[in-house]
């Protein structure tokens, strides 16, 4: 059992995709919509999809949050690439979402980043209330 550490930070670079499904507002909100189930995460809210930018140079943004921290996909269509953010509290398989974006926006290549959140975060309660009762004894030693 893992006693420390939030969770994984994911964030993924897109090449070489397909620049009509980058400009899809529909398809960012559908992908947002159905990704957290897939990953058994719980939406909070749903899907938020800006469209911006004039004809022809117009992106995508879009944001989910989810009870486990959020989604984001911020799409660039004339430059055919997208940046994709998830950060959650809990591990999630990292091979089905890349699979998944990889098809839905039909990207040619990717880098991906993944970053532990949160190193220090005790996730054993009995460990979080032992820092909590530490930090209180010594903020009042210093008080006095």
């Amino acid at each position: 059992m893992e006693l420390f550490g939030f969770g994984p930070h994911l964030m993924v670079d897109g090449y070489d995709a397909d620049p009509a499904r980058l400009r899809d507002a529909e398809l960012v909100r559908r992908v947002l919509d159905e990704l957290p189930e897939e990953m058994a995460m719980t939406k909070v809210l749903p899907p938020f999809v800006y469209r911006y930018g004039p004809e022809g140079e117009d992106g995508v943004t879009g944001v989910v949050i989810i009870a486990e921290s959020h989604i984001a996909i911020h799409t660039f269509p004339k430059k055919r690439f997208l940046s994709i953010d998830i950060f959650s509290c809990k591990a999630f398989d990292m091979a089905h979402v890349l699979r998944k974006l990889t098809e839905v926006f039909q990207i040619g290549r990717y880098e991906t980043y993944m970053i532990h959140r949160g190193k220090e975060f005790p996730k054993d309660p009995e460990l979080a209330r032992q820092i909590v009762l530490g930090e209180r004894e010594y903020l009042q030693a210093r008080v006095g």
